[in-house]
């Protein structure tokens, strides 16, 4: 990421932290054999790509792709960090100010990524634990 472009998301609101793992694309891309993947569209039109790994009822990988903007992918990133090595039930109770307080900072403007990576992730789980519900 040119310095540019770092200085506008420290411009916008974003913290140091959230830029570093905006520049590290950190968790991003695809999984081999992941045991659930899960799509998540917010309001805004953005799509979150969650795809996790799970041995019994322990998360250990998490990995992401996205359609959209530098919120949703640093949300995204914070999400599969936090998550890994919980077991569903804690990850299933993450909440946005969580994920918000892990980047240290987004702009309000982008709390909705948030909001995006909780429901991709509580999505993600509850299909996990009811494998005969059917994919909408």
């Amino acid at each position: 990421m040119d310095q540019i472009r770092q200085k506008l998301l420290l411009d916008m609101g974003f913290s140091p932290k959230a830029v570093k793992i905006l520049q590290d694309e950190v968790n991003m891309g695809t999984m081999e054999s992941p045991t659930i993947t899960e799509q998540h569209q917010g309001s805004c039109g953005d799509i979150l790509f969650l795809s996790l790994k799970i041995n019994d009822v322990i998360i250990e990988d998490a990995r992401y792709e996205y359609i959209g903007c530098a919120g949703l992918q640093s949300c995204a990133s914070a999400l599969t960090s936090m998550i890994k090595g919980m077991s569903l039930s804690e990850a299933g109770k993450i909440e946005i100010d969580q994920i918000i307080s892990y980047l240290e900072g987004i702009p309000k403007q982008k709390y909705e990524c948030a909001e995006i990576a909780r429901d991709a992730l509580r999505k993600a789980i509850h299909r996990y634990l009811n494998p005969d519900l059917k994919m909408a």
